[in-house]
């Protein structure tokens, strides 16, 4: 398996863990619990859409650069729900984790195979 093929498994792997993260609850408190989809789990489900479609169908470097710049932003997005959900009274939920670890994953992975694919260009 090459190195390019492989980062592009790890790249799907973490945008399907965001798109899954965005189903489950972000924020718990007592019995009551919000899904991604009540904060930002919306434009994250959409961006890793955007960066599944953009890892699986692109060869071209403006291909990758939108799966990179997807996970980016889930990245953002993920801290921004993260900082807003911790500094209240409820408790951060499971979906969030995930996605925050699928949104680090494949900035770091999407990253590498951003690299990989400029420096042959």
């Amino acid at each position: 398996m090459s190195l390019t093929l492989a980062l592009k498994a790890v790249i799907t792997a973490a945008f399907g863990a965001i798109v899954i993260g965005a189903f489950l609850p972000w924020s718990e408190l007592d019995a009551f619990k919000k899904t991604g989809i009540d904060f930002n789990g919306i434009p994250t489900l959409v961006l890793a859409i955007a960066g599944i479609a953009g890892t699986v169908l692109g060869r071209r470097p403006r291909a990758v650069l939108i799966s990179a710049s997807s996970a980016l932003l889930c990245l953002l997005l993920g801290v921004i729900d993260y900082a807003d959900i911790s500094s209240g009274s409820a408790d951060v939920g499971d979906g969030l984790y995930l996605t925050l670890a699928g949104a680090i994953i494949a900035t770091a992975a999407a990253g590498g195979l951003t690299f990989k694919i400029l420096r042959k260009a």
